[in-house]
């Protein structure tokens, strides 16, 4: 069992040292300007009537010369289209896509709005997101004028009272780690959809969703994890780069997007899957592990191990743009305690996704 521990324990010093330590440098080197473009910012919804107006005034209010907002209705039920319609009357850069019956997931929305965008340049990201500063447009694009296909973005939950919004920012954060991480270690698998940008040419060459058109998910990550080339992939972290997003209100409601998210993750590419299991694997052999030993003569190397792997972990959150990400209220034992609770967590997730995914 010392023998195991030590292995996991190895898997998850480098991982951290490595590769999660690399996810925000600070200070962030990707362009902060280039050879400005147009660019066409894509916003689908549905039935969004609660934050649609802020999350499109705050679009539109960004700081660049030329661009467009294209607002796609997913069939919205509700009083939503009438915002648009409504900011339209004083922004003439606003427009309204309405595709239409669409499967379920966000895929036929995203592919309309694309395919009616003027411009090369696209930046999508939810109607829930609020844009941290002005030039977040202007950030997330900046590469993109420069030689980059595709540009990584950062979207945090916004900071709430009670368990659910700080277990939400916790993951979020975690898994922010995970892909900005190693996408800047040369193994770009994933983004979120609510902040990422790409080119139209980079999206018609990956021939859109055809390939996994047939899952409702995967609309950001599968696109990334089959098509991304690490030449031409950049990761923006800078926090003035950043959406932010509402957290789910309930636990179920964020457990089935949970789930809905893992169902795609076995059609990642086998070398992906392999680097996530590992990773996954020896975080919960780790904690199973040290436990266990923690009830025999091996115990003062269990906790050895874990003081080198918390202070690794702590060294990394308490960086300022991980700190800020994760949100200014979360300690040391906030973090420990996540961390080891993130365990038991992903095995609940791998054994869920046998159950049909949700609906977006």
């Amino acid at each position: 069992m010392s023998g195991l521990l030590l292995l996991a324990a190895a898997v998850q010093l480098l991982a951290w040292r490595f590769i999660l330590s690399r996810a925000f440098p600070s200070p962030d080197p990707s362009p902060v300007a280039g050879h400005t473009a147009p660019v066409s910012v894509i916003v689908c919804f549905r039935n969004e009537t609660a934050g649609l107006e802020a999350c499109l005034r705050s679009i539109l209010a960004q700081h660049h010369p030329h661009f467009e907002v294209i607002a796609v209705d997913d069939n919205s039920t509700d009083a939503s289209p009438g915002i648009v319609r409504r900011l339209q009357q004083t922004f003439t850069h606003l427009r309204l896509v309405t595709p239409g019956p669409t499967r379920p997931g966000k895929k036929d929305a995203l592919t309309a709005g694309i395919g009616a965008a003027a411009h090369d340049i696209l930046l999508l990201t939810d109607a829930d997101c609020i844009p941290a500063t002005p030039e977040w447009l202007t950030r997330m694009t900046a590469p993109l004028t420069v030689g980059a296909e595709l540009v990584l973005g950062c979207s945090p939950y916004q900071s709430g009272n009670g368990l659910l919004n700080r277990w939400q920012r916790f993951e979020a954060t975690y898994v922010a780690l995970q892909y900005q991480g190693f996408a800047r270690t040369g193994h770009p698998y994933m983004s979120v959809g609510r902040n990422l940008a790409y080119r139209k040419s980079f999206f018609r060459r990956a021939e859109g969703f055809t390939a996994h058109a047939h899952v409702p998910g995967g609309d950001d990550d599968l696109l990334i994890n089959r098509h991304a080339q690490p030449a031409t992939t950049v990761s923006v972290t800078h926090p003035a780069s950043w959406t932010y997003s509402r957290t789910s209100y309930t636990w179920q409601a964020y457990l089935r997007q949970k789930l809905r998210h893992q169902s795609v993750g076995p059609l990642y590419r086998p070398l992906h899957r392999v680097l996530l299991a590992a990773l996954a694997l020896s975080h919960g052999l780790f904690y199973l592990v040290g436990l266990y030993l923690l009830f025999t003569l091996a115990c003062g190397w269990a906790l050895l191990l874990y003081a080198l792997r918390a202070a690794i972990v702590l060294g990394v959150y308490r960086r300022h743009p991980v700190r800020k990400f994760l949100g200014g209220d979360a300690g040391a034992g906030f973090v420990l305690l996540g961390d080891a609770l993130l365990a038991p967590y992903y095995l609940f997730l791998a054994v869920a996704t046998a159950l049909p995914p949700g609906r977006w």
